[in-house]
């Protein structure tokens, strides 16, 4: 296990009465709280669908200070065609020297039901090698729940990503793709799905991770059909938070994507324990002053996402009655605009909102989508900030030492002081040659114990002290 110095940031730890709740749950979360798309992204449509219009707004699962243009919404009923087909492209700004394209195509849920998903492509000029491309697909962390979540929405997503925790960010939300610049230098296609039901009309299946990885997938597939791409079948796939969880999850079983070629999964502070952190077995990670709202927004997405995929379970069994009214705000809001509003409205969301035990039915589906219980078929990269509040760092190193488990090459880098935010730039340099030698046909690293050892886990990311009170003695820091 790699462990690499960071910046370590100004953190205050939040109050010790919300240890409980961490360890039921620190999730995903690329922290986006909404879209600033307004009027018609550049470039031509395709067909008709992609006219570039904005719809009404008056669709109750948008936020309505947002529209959401034509191009998003597929015809009714769906085109016929296969998972990966593509609806409707339109080209848009890209990086020099490059090319970049929306596009709408066909996606599968879990349970084999034909959807429509949106994202973006973007691709080298030029002719592409003999063999095609490579290909990266980004896979990205929680926006939340409304249709105008969508990463893709504003009018020149296809940028290097662009954190909107900084003063300079003109963006609501986190919006482009990391190292885009150098991957396409690299010579790469990058592809970035945004997931059905953001952007594209329905419920998006949270943490549901055959729905994610499918949509992950099947913007592999489209990349392909767009000729001047010249996308090939060699592809490694670059997960953040929710999208790491469903990165680790396609390197299970590579069977949907076939004939694409899975060289290697990278994940960036994955969603890759949840079951573990359901059932409370998960020590608490690092904490803010934040953590307590964001945790509980971050929640009722998981209930909203599964609510939506297993219809035998029931919300009642998993919030309250005031708790039902928030699910509700979770399908119009994007993450950190609901976890604004529960810490505006709330003094102890949690308690408010949330039932204090999980059901097992609902236990079981967690299970279900948690990764590590099965052999990676594909080399794994995890890498995992210390200063973490979001993803919890002990239920990653629970995912890790799973994984381990089958003497596949999985390997393991925590950045002492990176955050959530942080790690995606921090890691930079790692992935991106971790990514070129998977497609170099390099023999990949692990850190994991050699077969027959004990994999011995790094020691626990401690829970910071409470914020201190004013007026009150110095809290003793945690051991």
């Amino acid at each position: 296990m790699g462990f690499r110095g960071g910046d370590t940031p100004n953190r205050r730890p939040s109050s010790a009465t919300y240890l409980a709740a961490a360890s039921l749950f620190v999730l995903v979360s690329a922290l986006v709280t909404g879209c600033t798309f307004s009027g018609s992204p550049s470039g031509a449509a395709s067909s008709p669908t992609a006219s570039g219009s904005t719809a009404s707004g008056s669709d109750p699962t948008v936020d309505g200070q947002f529209d959401i243009p034509d191009f998003y919404t597929p015809p009714s009923p769906l085109p016929a065609g296969k998972h990966g087909d593509i609806i409707s492209s339109m080209e848009i700004n890209a990086p020099a020297g490059a090319r970049a394209w929306k596009i709408l195509y066909l996606s599968e849920l879990h349970d084999g039901t034909m959807v429509a998903a949106s994202g973006i492509v973007v691709a080298p000029n030029g002719p592409a090698p003999d063999g095609g491309r490579k290909v990266v697909a980004w896979a990205h962390g929680t926006e939340g729940g409304g249709r105008n979540c969508a990463p893709s929405l504003p009018t020149n997503p296809a940028i290097d990503l662009n954190d909107y925790f900084t003063y300079d960010s003109p963006f609501q939300q986190d919006v482009g793709v990391p190292a885009l610049t150098d991957m396409l230098n690299a010579g790469y296609v990058v592809v970035a799905t945004d997931y059905q039901g953001l952007g594209t009309p329905g419920v998006q299946q949270y943490t549901v991770l055959d729905s994610e990885a499918n949509n992950v997938w099947d913007s592999v597939k489209a990349a392909q059909q767009l000729k001047d791409t010249g996308a090939g079948d060699d592809m490694v796939v670059l997960g953040w938070s929710q999208g790491g969880g469903a990165s680790v999850w396609m390197g299970q079983n590579t069977s949907y994507g076939a004939p694409l070629k899975l060289l290697g999964t990278a994940a960036l502070a994955p969603a890759a324990d949840n079951g573990p952190q359901f059932a409370g077995q998960v020590a608490p990670g690092p904490e803010n002053s934040v953590s307590v709202a964001h945790a509980a927004a971050l929640q009722l997405n998981v209930y909203r996402g599964l609510l939506a995929a297993y219809p035998e379970l029931t919300a009642s069994e998993v919030v309250t009655p005031a708790g039902e009214e928030a699910l509700a705000g979770a399908g119009i809001e994007c993450v950190n605009h609901l976890a604004y509003v529960l810490s505006s409205n709330l003094t102890t969301p949690f308690s408010t909102l949330i039932q204090p035990t999980t059901p097992a039915d609902w236990q079981q589906r967690l299970n279900e989508n948690t990764p590590g219980y099965v052999a990676p078929t594909a080399p794994v990269l995890v890498m995992q900030g210390t200063a973490d509040t979001v993803v919890n760092p002990n239920g990653t190193t629970q995912y890790y030492q799973r994984a381990c488990g089958f003497g596949q090459p999985v390997e393991y880098t925590i950045y002492e002081g990176a955050t959530h935010q942080t790690i995606p730039a921090d890691a930079k340099g790692e992935y991106l040659g971790w990514i070129a030698d998977r497609f170099a046909g390099t023999a990949a690293p692990t850190t994991c114990a050699p077969a027959g050892s004990t994999q011995t886990p790094p020691a626990p990311v401690p829970t910071p002290s409470p914020i201190p009170v004013p007026g009150a003695a110095t809290p003793t820091p945690t051991p």
